[in-house]
């Protein structure tokens, strides 16, 4: 169980000149980005200063303000610092802009529990120690966590930070419940929902305002004026994000290596060492309640450079299945790279080549480590299935110790001949009935 976590820290940038020295000592600050006021000082802010006016602007609202182009500030270092910190919390960091993280916080329920409270709120604490004022949101997706972040920047803003009132200052702070995502996004501005700047030009010449009148409108007619988009942005005005928290920062990964014992050009052998690898990674990965969406496998060989193979991965996997098909291709992908004895120097040599490489050891890496989504139990399984489903986990692992993996696998058990692809044209229901058991059975 994870809870994502969205900060966006208001004078990071402002604080990072300053402490390269762009800024004269106890002179105001104001970042200017496009032409536009992009960050700044908590001084600035107090003077009158907001967010998105023009350069024009700034100079008559902070004049004694010293102002700084966005592309002069180098805060690379200063957001590290920051980031390095968050860490001591939570090892899942995707990092935006510099003044903008994502973070999944492990909890044991899916409740809001005083100690997850707590800790989200020593986070907002050492994000403000890096500008003058940190904004969060706290939810169960990213979507809804940074509009409740965007909310209360909204808030604080239209309250001129830095000023002091009557009223109590708006909340740095918000969090929302699961099950409570679309009730709490229905109020918020449409530009709350991250989409393309094309899109959010469309949706603002459809005349929407809020998020809740978008999502009465049926997914059908969003179809129809966004495209494939529209289901996207469906989902979205009701609050569903199944997006991940990817940990980026610092990157992380885990590695097993074999050594082969010798040289193996047999690819039945890499295969059965891919697949061991990817089974004893899996392992690690289901224990911590993680998956990963990048794979590498990179092959030593005793005549020439190592070959590599890289493969991203649709979205993040933990099962030993999907890692070993993976394997399969990048293998096929790595021995191509390999040039034939002779090169083209040797044309004799390069026909009689049959591809065999010889391998001494090979690494499989697994990157892009982060937390596993939510997922909706199952209310009708039975104690039935779970054993059949075991059954043939353990029948599948048996046969790929014995056989390659692109031998055994789910699926069909071969394609089918010609003679059969007309006789079902022909007789649309001849594959309808007992014989596509028959003939199209499981290969286990």
């Amino acid at each position: 169980m994870h809870w994502v976590c969205y900060m966006e820290v208001q004078g990071l940038y402002a604080e990072a000149a300053r402490k390269a020295g762009l800024v004269p000592a106890g002179k105001p600050v104001v970042v200017l980005r496009d032409g536009k006021v992009f960050d700044g000082c908590r001084e600035a802010f107090s003077g009158g200063l907001t967010l998105e006016a023009p350069a024009r602007q700034a100079l008559r609202d902070a004049p004694q303000a010293a102002r700084v182009e966005w592309s002069e500030i180098s805060c690379e270092s200063h957001a590290h610092a920051w980031w390095d910190r968050c860490l001591q919390h939570t090892p899942y960091i995707e990092p935006g802009e510099p003044h903008q993280v994502f973070l999944a916080i492990p909890s044991p329920v899916a409740s809001l529990t005083t100690e997850l409270k707590a800790e989200i709120n020593r986070l907002a604490d050492v994000a403000a120690e890096y500008g003058f004022v940190a904004f969060t949101g706290a939810a169960p997706s990213k979507l809804v966590a940074r509009a409740a972040a965007l909310a209360c920047k909204e808030g604080w803003l239209l309250r001129r930070p830095g000023t002091a009132g009557r009223a109590a200052p708006p909340a740095k702070t918000a969090f929302v419940l699961p099950g409570e995502e679309e009730r709490y996004l229905a109020p918020l501005p449409i530009r709350f929902l991250p989409a393309p700047p094309d899109v959010q030009r469309r949706l603002a010449r459809l005349g929407l305002k809020s998020i809740g009148e978008a999502a009465r409108i049926p997914e059908g007619e969003w179809l129809c004026q966004l495209g494939p988009l529209g289901r996207k942005v469906t989902e979205w005005c009701h609050g569903i994000d199944p997006e991940t928290v990817k940990p980026c920062y610092p990157l992380r990964t885990i590695a097993r290596r074999t050594d082969l014992q010798g040289e193996v050009r047999d690819r039945d052998l890499l295969e059965q060492s891919t697949g061991r690898a990817a089974a004893v990674l899996a392992g690690r990965l289901i224990a911590h309640g993680e998956g990963c969406q990048q794979v590498t496998l990179t092959l030593e060989r005793s005549d020439g450079p190592p070959l590599q193979a890289i493969r991203m991965l649709a979205k993040l996997q933990q099962a030993v299945y999907p890692l070993q098909q993976a394997l399969q291709l990048l293998l096929s992908e790595a021995l191509a790279q390999a040039p034939p004895p002779g090169g083209a120097e040797n044309p004799g040599a390069a026909a009689g080549w049959d591809g065999g490489v010889p391998v001494t050891a090979l690494t499989v890496e697994l990157g892009l480590i982060g937390p596993m989504p939510w997922q909706q139990l199952n209310l009708w399984d039975d104690v039935a299935r779970s054993e059949r489903e075991e059954r043939l986990e353990r029948a599948l692992s048996l046969l790929h110790e014995r056989f390659p993996a692109r031998v055994v696998g789910l699926g069909p058990r071969q394609s089918r001949s010609w003679r059969e692809q007309m006789l079902q044209f022909v007789d649309p229901y001849r594959w309808a009935n007992g014989e596509k058991t028959a003939h199209g059975g499981g290969s286990a």
